[in-house]
């Protein structure tokens, strides 16, 4: 089984939900070297792919009017200059090799446009894909990641509870509940089953403090020092 990046991290690992929003743009160069410099131990962000096959840092499908699978990235680039791409993103980080990376592949489940064997492939052949795990909410585009390149540990992120069935159907590594949804009961069960449990987005300092009491691993959130109060 893939171990973990934040396996044998001290408790609570803080990642920057792309980047640090309260610094810079969200999923921007700004905002990522911002999580750096505040001390976080990394970020989560968003991964896509446009209509030409350039996979893209961008949380939303849609700019504009046009889903962003529907758009050449000279397009995207003409209407967000600021996006990056994957590989950009990952040159940036290279120089920091202690910085955790969570990729969540942003996917609408029975659209395949081969972004998930790509992000696999771009992930597997960096440098620092050790301290780097995907996640989706589209069990399919995890299945296929775990397809393409096994040794990729994985995150299953959900809105409504999930005991970790889907979890333990898939054969990955963690859960990425929303905050509301964890209290002790479900991460004692969730550990149970050998998940890592990474909860976001938690941008309240006591809503922080009571994720790290009932045993969440990961804390993503906007604020580092929001997130550090944590500690």
């Amino acid at each position: 089984m893939p171990t973990l990046p934040f396996a044998n991290r001290k408790r609570p690992v803080l990642l920057g939900h792309r980047g640090l929003p309260t610094l810079a743009d969200g999923n921007t160069r700004a905002a990522f070297l911002a999580a750096v410099e505040a001390g976080l131990d990394g970020i989560e962000t968003d991964v896509q792919r446009t209509k030409d096959g350039v996979l893209v840092i961008y949380h939303d499908f849609v700019v504009g009017l046009r889903l962003i699978s529907d758009m050449s990235f000279a397009e995207l680039m003409e209407q967000r200059p600021e996006t990056m791409t994957l590989e950009q993103l990952l040159e940036l980080l290279e120089p920091y090799p202690d910085f955790l990376i969570n990729l969540e592949i942003k996917s609408i489940p029975g659209l395949e446009d081969g972004r998930a064997f790509e992000t696999a492939d771009a992930v597997a052949a960096w440098s620092g894909r050790r301290r780097v795990w995907i996640s989706s909410y589209d069990p399919v585009a995890l299945l296929k990641v775990r397809q393409r390149r096994p040794e990729i540990p994985l995150g299953y992120l959900f809105r409504v509870y999930d005991t970790g069935r889907m979890a333990e159907l898939l054969g990955i590594e963690a859960v990425h509940p929303h905050w509301q949804l964890v209290n002790a009961a479900r991460v004692a069960r969730w550990h149970k089953k050998g998940l890592g449990v990474a909860t976001w987005t938690v941008n309240d300092a006591g809503e922080a403090r009571r994720m790290v009491q009932l045993g969440v691993d990961v804390l993503m959130g906007d604020d580092a020092e929001v997130l550090k109060q944590a500690r």
